[in-house]
């Protein structure tokens, strides 16, 4: 018997104890609480939100001629790591179980991330926006 087929036996026979004795789980079966499925679902809400939000001054500014282009930063970051996590984030919330759920489990932490370096360049455009004679733009 070679090594490789060796391998490939011990490690069906460790597969099938485990399914036996309840410690393997099918990722189907994988359930999320309540209170993880309210938590996917505000917290994808508030990435949404929030990704909405960051729109709004290029859409105030759209045929300005004094616009620098900064206004699209908030939404240069935002769109290409916050929409997918919103969309994890929502489906794990709604689904709140299988592959959707594991799918799930670390977009708050990536939409987390991004929500701390949008919100800083939002409230660092609307400080600059506001108050012209701090000399920052």
């Amino acid at each position: 018997m070679s090594v490789i087929s060796y391998l490939s036996v011990i490690n069906c026979r460790v597969a099938i104890a485990l399914t036996n004795w309840g410690l393997a789980m099918d990722p189907a079966q994988i359930t999320a609480s309540p209170m993880r499925r309210v938590t996917f679902l505000i917290v994808g809400a508030a990435m949404l939100g929030l990704w909405c939000w960051s729109l709004v001054p290029p859409i105030q500014n759209w045929n300005n001629p004094n616009e620098d282009g900064f206004s699209y930063v908030g939404v240069f970051y935002a769109t290409p790591i916050c929409l997918p996590a919103v969309l994890l984030l929502l489906a794990g919330g709604i689904s709140g179980r299988g592959p959707h759920l594991r799918r799930a489990r670390p977009a708050p932490w990536i939409g987390t991330g991004t929500l701390v370096v949008v919100m800083a360049f939002l409230i660092f455009q609307f400080v600059t926006d506001t108050f012209p004679g701090l000399g920052l733009g």
